[in-house]
């Protein structure tokens, strides 16, 4: 049955490392994954990152997408191209939410006994809209009472519990005191425990409400409501009340405490691992991360890394990282590492979202992104870097200056851009210019030329409408010759290569890439990966968007 659920209450404070791509596009992806799956072999990277970079909605889309163009089911044709634990993880991520939440639940109660820890997780971690609409779900998608099933897979004060965690009912009327005093006969201050009195409260309480009920509990007791229970009950029920407590006190807590312990010690559990790494990477992900580093000292990246292998580590750490803190980042560069995870998110992001980044990192962290960027990278890889994370027009008027005001003019820039540039452009390069240094840019230029060469140079700045004949032409192949002149020979103009690939990135780089391979028989993708090299290459790779 094709069920498609989704949820605002899943998306409404988002704090997921996945986020809606800007520049989607259904169609371009389903035909992406198609090419990727298609012929002999699979290319899981590039499925893993498109993916992974897409939020649960877009990849809904993509699924109709692909069924019009290509009469065939998405998560069918993922299912014979993948396998193991990296095409569990792919196929979660291809499930909408609500319906993702029935399915686990619905294999918890049907499988090889009873999955506990997966009723526990799911029930006891979301809210009673959430429980309302995966109830809603579950009977259209098995034709099944999910209550039903669940009491009779389950027993004791555990199914009791459930019951009530399923009934959603959320009483605020009883006053507090009654009800810390109520919790502490009967557990503490009781010979044998009264159960149901902890199910009672626990069960049909908010979590703002059960956290004020904390509070009285320790202040009337001495005792902290997990200590009690965990003296008072054992077995299903005391880790269905843990996990209820824990969730009122801190739901990303609770996901990172169960991550770690997917993973500590011999051997993983991955079931739990992919659960909730495709569950929580819209929601709270960033949350976790930071909970995960608190409580264990070490970070959720690092122990993925450590503990799984091939493309599933690879879109693992997709999940929790590609949309996600670029404070992170850093963090693990001073260790040494993660050039790979800036590259990756900035080049996924178009330079708009770069601006808010920028802008976000600076209230987040009382930091300029930029200058934090520029002391932990370096080389060719940083020029790239800091160009991308520069405004384009801010770019433009950037390189102008430097061609002007550096050692001789570099007449190369100069024509570059004023010859590629619409007039509308040109306008606001001046105007920005004007802003950044306070100077005329027509001034300056004529202040460092001379001749026919100068007059031609004003003209462009004039904006009037002439342009070199080769962007007369096409603009796409003027860059593309330049691009191949830059790396063709000994030695390569990375200046040139980089300058071209950051200002052209957003704009027409298919168009580039086309113009390539038709002009020189060979493709921009091969050229930059035979001429660079290192974080550098892997960068300009990513900005050159594939193989043709």
């Amino acid at each position: 049955m094709n069920c498609v659920c989704f949820s605002h209450s899943y998306f409404q404070a988002f704090r997921g490392t996945v986020k809606p791509y800007g520049a989607f596009n259904a169609n371009d992806d389903a035909n992406a994954l198609q090419k990727a799956m298609k012929g002999l072999g699979t290319d899981e990277d590039t499925i893993m990152k498109l993916l992974t970079a897409r939020s649960n909605v877009q990849r809904q889309q993509i699924k109709a997408a692909y069924k019009t163009l290509f009469g065939k089911d998405l998560v069918d044709h993922l299912k014979s191209e993948l396998g193991g634990k990296f095409e569990s993880l792919i196929v979660g991520l291809m499930t909408a939410p609500i319906a993702y939440d029935a399915e686990l639940l619905r294999h918890a109660i049907k499988g090889a006994g009873t999955d506990e820890k997966v009723l526990i997780e799911i029930l006891a971690s979301r809210t009673p809209d959430q429980v309302k609409e995966i109830i809603a779900t579950y009977k259209n998608m098995y034709d099944h009472d999910l209550e039903h099933d669940v009491t009779g897979d389950t027993g004791g004060h555990f199914r009791r519990m459930l019951v009530i965690l399923l009934q959603v009912r959320m009483r605020q009327d009883i006053k507090l005191f009654c009800m810390f005093q109520a919790l502490f006969a009967a557990g503490e201050q009781k010979f044998g425990t009264d159960e149901e009195q902890f199910i009672t409260i626990l069960g049909n309480r908010s979590a703002a409400h059960l956290q004020r009920v904390f509070a009285a509990y320790m202040k009337l007791s001495g005792f902290e409501i997990e200590e009690s229970i965990q003296r008072e009950t054992s077995g299903s029920l005391e880790k269905i009340l843990l996990a209820v407590v824990k969730c009122a006190r801190s739901v990303p807590a609770y996901f990172a405490e169960c991550l770690y312990h997917s993973m500590k010690g011999a051997g993983t559990d991955d079931e739990t691992l992919i659960r909730i790494m495709v569950t929580r990477s819209e929601v709270d992900m960033l949350d976790i991360r930071k909970e995960f580093r608190r409580m264990f000292a070490t970070s959720l990246h690092a122990m993925i890394k450590g503990d799984t292998a091939g493309d599933y580590r690879k879109c693992l750490l997709l999940c929790e990282t590609v949309a996600g803190n670029l404070h992170f980042c850093f963090v693990n560069i001073l260790l040494g590492t993660d050039e790979d995870t800036i590259m990756k998110l900035l080049t996924a992001r178009s330079n708009v979202q770069r601006q808010q980044i920028k802008a976000a990192y600076k209230t987040l962290f009382g930091k300029d992104l930029v200058d934090h960027l520029k002391s932990e990278l370096g080389g060719k890889f940083e020029s790239l870097i800091v160009g991308l994370m520069t405004a384009p027009i801010a770019y433009d008027a950037e390189l102008l200056r430097h061609a002007i005001k550096g050692a001789g003019t570099d007449e190369k820039v100069l024509i570059e851009i004023l010859a590629s540039r619409t007039p509308d452009q040109v306008k606001e390069i001046i105007a920005t210019y004007k802003n950044m240094y306070d100077h005329d840019l027509e001034h300056d230029v004529t202040g460092d030329t001379g001749g026919h060469f100068r007059r031609m140079l004003v003209i462009l700045l004039q904006v009037r409408p002439h342009l070199i004949i080769k962007c007369a032409r096409s603009v796409p192949a003027y860059f593309a010759e330049c691009l191949y002149h830059s790396m063709k020979g000994a030695g390569t103009d990375d200046e040139t290569l980089i300058r071209i690939m950051v200002t052209r990135s957003e704009v027409d780089m298919l168009d580039i890439r086309k113009e390539f391979r038709r002009m020189f028989a060979t493709s921009l993708h091969a050229m930059i990966k035979g001429d660079t090299s290192g974080d550098y290459r892997k960068c300009l790779l990513l900005l050159c968007g594939g193989e043709d």
